[in-house]
C-alpha cells in the first residue's frame, strides 16, 4: 500500500471517527423546559422547535408542564436542578419568574434559559426577541389600512387603531411602544389607543375590549394579550373589522379578520440555542441572545384570505420600512 493511500485511510478514519463523537455527544444532550403554555400560542412555537431539535439534532427532551399551581412551581424547579442531568432548562411565563431566580441561585451548574424576557440575574440565559421590531410593522400596516379608511371594504372613518394587552409588564410595552412607532412612522396623524386587560387568560375580557376600542373609532386592533387574545380576534369577526394577530400564525382563528400576525420565531431560538449545545459552543450565564427582523426572529406575516384588501402601495410601504429598521436606519424604541 502506497504512503498515499495509507494517508488517505488515515484521514478517512479520523473524520469517521470525529463525525461519531459528534452525534455520540448529540445524543447526551438532554433538554428541559418549562411552562404552563405548551399547548397554546408562543408555546406551540417553542414545543416546535424542540421537536425539530429531537428530530434533527439527536437531543433528549422532556417538557414539564406547571400547571397553575404557584405553590409546585418551586418544587419542579427545584427537581430539575438538583439532578443536574439537564444541559439547558428553557423556562417561559413571567408567572415563573420568582421560582426560576431561586433554582438558578441554587443551582449555578443548571443553565436555565428565560425565554422572552431579561431579568436582572446574571445567573440565568435569556433568549429575547425583538417584538418592538416585529410590532413596528404590524403598527405601520395597521396605520396605513386605518388611512385609507372606508375606501376598503370593512374600514371605517375613525383613523384610529387599537391595541389590546395582557398583564401591564415591560414586555407587553416594548410591543405598544413599537406599534405606536410604526404606526407614526407610516401615518403620522393615526391616532393609537391602547388598553390592558390585566390578565392573560379571560378571552371575555378581551373581547369585551376590543369591542370598546372599535366603538372609539379604531377599526383594527392588535392583539398582545395571550389567551385573553383569543378574545380580540373573535370579537373582529363579531364586528365585521379587522385584528392583528401576535406570536404565531392566528390566521385562521378569525378568517377574513385577521389582517396580519406579528411572528415571533420561538422555534428559531430554542433550536439555535440547542444546536450551539450541540456543536460545543459555551452559552454564558447572563448572556442576552437577541432574535430580530434581521436574523429571522420576529416578522409580519399577512394573511392570505385579507391579503387582497391591502393595496400594493400599502404593502411597499411596509416593506421599505422593514428594510430601513434592518439597515439600521430607524431605531425602534424600547422598553427594557
Amino acid at each position: 500500500m502506497s504512503s498515499w493511500s495509507r494517508r488517505l485511510i488515515a484521514v478517512c478514519g479520523a473524520s469517521a471517527l470525529a463525525f461519531a463523537a459528534t452525534a455520540a455527544s448529540a445524543k447526551e444532550v438532554s433538554i428541559a423546559a418549562i411552562s404552563g403554555y405548551f399547548a397554546q400560542g408562543f408555546g406551540v412555537s417553542i414545543v416546535n422547535g424542540l421537536k425539530k431539535a429531537e428530530k434533527d439534532l439527536g437531543v433528549k427532551v422532556k417538557l414539564i408542564d406547571t400547571g397553575n399551581r404557584a405553590l409546585d412551581y418551586e418544587e419542579q424547579f427545584n427537581n430539575v436542578g438538583k439532578s443536574g442531568e439537564y444541559d439547558l432548562v428553557f423556562v417561559m411565563g413571567w408567572e415563573l419568574v420568582d421560582a426560576l431566580q431561586k433554582a438558578a441561585a441554587a443551582y449555578p451548574n443548571t443553565k436555565f434559559v428565560f425565554i422572552d424576557g431579561v431579568l436582572d440575574s446574571k445567573q440565568i440565559v435569556y433568549a429575547n426577541f425583538a417584538q418592538n421590531q416585529g410590532s413596528f410593522l404590524a403598527g405601520a400596516l395597521a396605520a396605513l389600512m386605518a388611512e385609507k379608511g372606508s375606501a376598503i371594504e370593512g374600514l371605517g372613518d375613525g383613523k384610529a387603531v387599537g391595541f389590546v394587552g395582557g398583564r401591564d409588564i415591560p414586555v407587553i410595552r416594548d410591543f405598544l411602544g413599537g406599534y405606536e412607532a410604526g404606526a407614526k412612522a407610516a401615518a403620522p396623524d393615526i391616532r393609537v389607543d391602547s388598553v390592558f386587560a390585566g390578565t392573560f387568560d379571560d378571552p371575555a375580557k378581551g373581547s369585551e375590549l376590543t369591542m370598546a376600542l372599535y366603538g372609539q373609532g379604531s377599526d383594527i386592533v392588535y392583539n398582545v394579550a395571550g389567551p385573553t387574545g383569543e378574545g380580540v380576534l373573535q370579537a373582529s369577526a363579531a364586528a365585521d373589522k379587522f385584528s392583528i394577530g401576535v406570536d404565531v400564525d392566528q390566521c385562521d382563528v378569525a378568517p377574513g379578520h385577521v389582517m396580519a400576525s406579528m411572528l415571533k420565531r420561538g422555534d428559531v431560538a430554542v433550536y439555535n440555542l440547542v444546536k450551539d449545545v450541540v456543536d460545543g459552543k459555551t452559552i454564558e450565564p447572563g448572556s442576552t441572545h437577541t432574535y430580530d427582523l434581521k436574523s429571522g426572529g420576529v416578522e409580519l406575516l399577512l394573511c392570505p384570505k385579507v391579503e387582497d384588501k391591502i393595496p400594493a402601495e400599502v404593502k411597499a410601504k411596509v416593506e421599505a420600512l422593514k428594510a430601513e429598521v434592518v439597515d439600521g436606519k430607524i431605531m425602534v424604541p424600547t422598553v427594557k
